[in-house]
């Protein structure tokens, strides 16, 4: 009797627990696209295939959301959902959350990227920078309100580029 019970217990944990991790690694995997690595890998890309246009206004982007999203850090601290400590100045930037630079970037590159394409390519990067907005919120890195600012904040960098 009591073999079946822990077998029981057993199925229900490990049916349970597989479910939870998958999606936190799926929303692990889609904030990726918002991430600082990978727009460096994409600036590098574009340097590496000379691709100049590209590459100064994946820059500029970058160097826009990122003064915009320090400065604002620098006087207004918000601590994130799930909150982080910090001990100087740095962990501090980073332990802010307002705006989400992640989403910032999302945006960004889903406007740069999808401008004069077919709007299913269009369709598909908005998709995509959503996608990075709502894992913020998911992984409880961002609330909606700082999503909301980084999107307007991508918005706006793509329209200056």
């Amino acid at each position: 009797m009591n073999e079946k019970i822990y077998i029981k217990l057993w199925y229900s944990t490990a049916m349970a627990e597989p479910k939870s991790i998958s999606m936190a690694t799926f929303f692990r995997d889609v904030t990726t696209f918002g991430g600082a690595l990978f727009y460096v890998l994409l600036v590098i890309a574009a340097g590496l295939f000379r691709a100049d246009a590209l590459f100064w206004r994946l820059v500029w982007g970058f160097l826009i959301t990122m003064v915009v999203v320090v400065g604002i850090r620098m006087v207004y601290f918000k601590d994130r959902p799930a909150k982080q400590k910090y001990h100087n100045f740095l962990e501090r930037l980073d332990a802010s959350s307002f705006p989400s630079w992640h989403m910032a970037r999302a945006i960004f590159l889903a406007l740069l990227f999808g401008v004069e394409q077919p709007w299913l390519i269009q369709g598909f990067f908005l998709l995509v920078a959503l996608g990075v907005g709502y894992s913020r919120i998911y992984l409880r890195k961002h609330d909606y309100w700082d999503v909301l600012a980084g999107l307007i904040l991508g918005v706006v960098a793509g329209w200056l580029m």
